[in-house]
């Protein structure tokens, strides 16, 4: 499914901000249309799949800035709401955030540099060891790590952009040439070569006519008219979607009969959306997921540690906070909550893509989500919290809940088998524990695949990043809703 968040990056020097439909967009000032070409961009990345006994449950960085770097002259940079624009890459192994649109002079560019704040890990230490002088064997802890820049030289740099064209680059972080692990000690280092690389759009996968496709952006809706929503996340980005003239809601909950742009009421809907960048700059709704429909107390993230019935550790990727708790109010993606869990938790699967789909009948799924045994490790859950207490400095946050919704986890693992529609793999991150290698389903009609058309073409050997409902009672350990070959 999705999430909350993709944030903001920064492009300044010749140009001057202007919000528009569809997300952040800078536009360059004097000059004439003529004289400039636009340029969407967007993000993804590649987890570090070479540590040993370290999980990286969470890794959250902000953008302070991208420049785009002509053959002559002087730079152009690019600024959007908020300036440090927040991403977390753990979830952007799958998924994709959506950057902005820079219109910009015409002319050949070299090559792109990223600035980015200080990056946040937060890992499970099964090494063996105290990592980073603090975080001790068999501890979940966050490590904050030191600010940096890239710079990307990878086709398609150098750049030609033609005055009034419209393209649109990837750019991909890869956390495994970015972190090192020496003598006990985590770090990154966004120097390195290849830590970011960019890919031409569209992207094999995109729909016709799409630059990209961006998913599971969770959030209020904000505003809507009868040609666009506006949807707000919890770390405050804020994109507009054009409406299709019959938009797909998406409702296993069934919070809302109607199934049309009804239900999407303006501060009341929290939605997951699916939406395609567009050479314009813009961004379509391709389906709104209802979440609820009133704001209540609820974080999603990712759970691990559940050998306690009822009780488990829960990593922060999203929240809502309707409520205004202090503890939920200031809680920050990669935060560490204890969860528990009340005597009769309600337990449900949220869909996503795949309702109403008849590859995929509920019986297959729902029915195996239905109580504390039904939790493991690596699964992505939406609780709705009714209590919550203690701090992130203090290393005690902890909630109450009696409402666990399954989402669709994130993770990167090596195919060893493929048969037909399916594949299994190996190589997953250590937290996750399976007896052999799970097998993962693809539904035909409903699975996006990236960097390859369908499963027929997913080979033995590749590394490949899925977003799918991960369930422990099934003959599928994996029902993937997305399909990515990473670089």
């Amino acid at each position: 499914m999705k999430y909350k968040r993709l944030g903001d990056v920064v492009f300044v020097a010749m140009i001057a901000v202007a919000g528009c439909s569809g997300g952040n967009h800078a536009t360059t000032g004097g000059g004439g249309g003529n004289q400039f070409a636009r340029l969407t961009v967007t993000l993804t990345s590649k987890p570090d799949v070479s540590l040993t006994n370290i999980s990286v449950l969470s890794a959250t960085v902000g953008i302070t800035g991208i420049t785009l770097n002509p053959t002559s002259g002087a730079a152009v940079s690019m600024t959007l709401s908020p300036t440090v624009y927040p991403v977390d890459l753990t979830r952007l192994q799958s998924d994709t955030a959506f950057l902005g649109t820079l219109s910009l002079p015409a002319g050949s560019y070299t090559s792109a540099t990223v600035t980015f704040s200080a990056p946040t890990l937060t890992v499970d230490n099964q090494s063996g060891a105290t990592l980073n002088g603090t975080c001790l064997n068999g501890a979940i802890c966050k490590i904050v790590l030191t600010a940096g820049s890239s710079q990307v030289i990878s086709a398609p740099f150098p750049l030609t952009l033609i005055a009034g064209q419209a393209k649109g680059i990837s750019l991909n972080l890869n956390l495994t040439d970015a972190i090192t692990f020496t003598s006990g000690t985590l770090a990154l280092n966004f120097s390195a070569a290849n830590v970011i690389t960019a890919a031409a759009l569209p992207r094999t996968g995109a729909p016709s006519g799409a630059l990209d496709l961006i998913q599971d952006f969770v959030g209020l809706v904000t505003a809507k008219s009868s040609s666009s929503i506006t949807v707000t996340a919890s770390n405050g980005i804020v994109l507009q979607f054009g409406l299709p003239a019959s938009p797909a809601i998406e409702d296993p909950q069934g919070l809302c009969t109607a199934l049309n742009a009804t239900c999407l009421v303006v501060n009341q809907t929290v939605v997951s959306v699916d939406a395609t960048a567009n050479t314009a700059g813009t961004l379509t709704l391709v389906s709104a997921d209802l979440l609820d429909v009133s704001p209540r107390d609820e974080v999603e993230g990712t759970l691990i540690t559940a050998a306690t019935p009822g009780v488990f550790n829960l990593v922060v990727a999203n929240k809502v906070v309707a409520s205004g708790n202090s503890t939920l109010a200031s809680a920050n993606a990669g935060d560490i909550f204890l969860v528990t869990l009340s005597s009769s938790p309600t337990f449900l699967v949220d869909l996503d893509e795949f309702f109403n789909n008849a590859s995929l009948p509920p019986s297959n799924v729902t029915t195996l989500f239905t109580s504390n045994a039904d939790l493991v490790n690596g699964q992505d859950v939406m609780v709705h919290v009714t209590a919550a207490t203690g701090t992130a400095a203090a290393g005690n946050q902890a909630i109450t809940a009696d409402r666990v919704l399954l989402r669709f986890t994130r993770t990167t693992g090596t195919v060893q088998t493929v048969s037909g529609q399916s594949f299994t793999l190996s190589n997953l991150p250590p937290f996750m524990t399976f007896v052999t290698n799970p097998l993962v389903d693809t539904i035909t009609g409903v699975t996006n695949f990236d960097g390859v058309p369908d499963a027929g073409s997913v080979t033995v050997g590749q590394t490949l990043s899925i977003r799918a409902l991960l369930l422990n009672r099934s003959t599928f350990s994996f029902y993937a809703a997305k399909v990515r070959v990473q670089p």
